[in-house]
């Protein structure tokens, strides 16, 4: 059941890859509005690279929704008994059914600004209980000693305020973006605008810069904490590095005037981040434990 949840995590962390193109890249019209199929057609014209990247990440979801399902029911039938599984398995179909329902009403109204939001926000979520699923699945455990133990608990709790932050900050970026507030700030024509005042706009900008400076501090301090412990060493700097690219490419978008390429390089970026960061979540909660005393 385990390499099961493994699988499903992998399929849902693609599905959200090619989410996130079909953002970067402005393909969600390119199906039209006749959800699930494209433009009223189960083999629409390819000729267009919208249309593939739009109706690939449609023939995901399907996918996805069985394989979740499936996922959810055998850890039940599993691991009823134990509540972390429980609770997980029911939360993946929920938040599954909620993202299902966002992605077809932001297609069957024509994305309407700021909508897509929403779509990112659940998508998200489903990849860290996915991920907090897969390992709350583990049966081996870590001991730790007591002293150990405290000082590793203290640099979680540390990194789960940071964690926070940056679901939040990826939030408040998905609506910097779909809310048309980048293009106000960068002076990018677009159709339909949710924030029109620049004032708006470059306080969202500058808030989503605060919280990435915070962000990375918080990575910083569990890295040195890791190291000192030896503990998901790997991990932690993979989670900082990745957070280093995202600061770095979000800078080439301002500069560059949030083009394509660099746009779809962030976002993919940001998922890879958001997977690092819940495996360490899950390696916390799921694999180490206290040791016990005895006498």
């Amino acid at each position: 059941m385990k390499k099961f949840s493994i699988l499903t995590t992998f399929v849902t962390f693609l599905a959200l890859i090619l989410g996130n193109l079909v953002v970067a890249t402005d393909s969600g019209d390119a199906c039209g509005t006749s959800w699930p199929f494209c433009n009223d057609s189960v083999i629409p014209d390819f000729t267009d690279y919208h249309v593939i990247i739009e109706y690939s990440h449609r023939l995901m979801v399907p996918l996805l929704i069985v394989l979740t399902f499936i996922n959810a029911v055998g850890a039940l039938y599993k691991h009823r008994k134990r509540r972390s599984v429980f609770i997980l398995a029911i939360l993946s179909i929920a938040v599954l059914i909620f993202q299902s329902l966002v992605g077809g009403f932001n297609v069957l109204l024509g994305t309407p600004p700021g909508f897509t939001t929403l779509d990112v926000t659940f998508s998200q979520v489903l990849l860290i209980i996915l991920v907090l699923l897969s390992y709350s699945l583990h049966e081996d455990k870590l001991e730790l000693e007591r002293s150990r133990w405290e000082s590793v608990s203290m640099s979680y709790r540390a990194f789960l305020i940071g964690f926070g932050i940056y679901i939040a900050q990826v939030i408040l970026g998905a609506f910097f973006k779909h809310s048309r507030a980048s293009n106000v700030m960068l002076d990018i024509p677009a159709a339909e605008y949710l924030v029109t005042s620049e004032s708006i706009a470059n306080m969202i900008y500058s808030l989503h810069w605060v919280a990435t400076v915070v962000i990375i501090v918080a990575a910083i301090w569990f890295v040195i904490y890791a190291s000192r412990f030896r503990y998901h060493i790997t991990l932690s700097w993979l989670y900082l590095i990745s957070l280093l690219l995202n600061g770095v490419v979000g800078f080439v978008i301002v500069i560059t005037g949030n083009v394509v390429v660099a746009s779809s390089i962030h976002m993919i970026l940001s998922t890879i981040t958001m997977t690092i960061g819940a495996s360490i979540l899950g390696g916390y909660w799921f694999k180490l434990q206290k040791k016990s005393v005895t006498s």
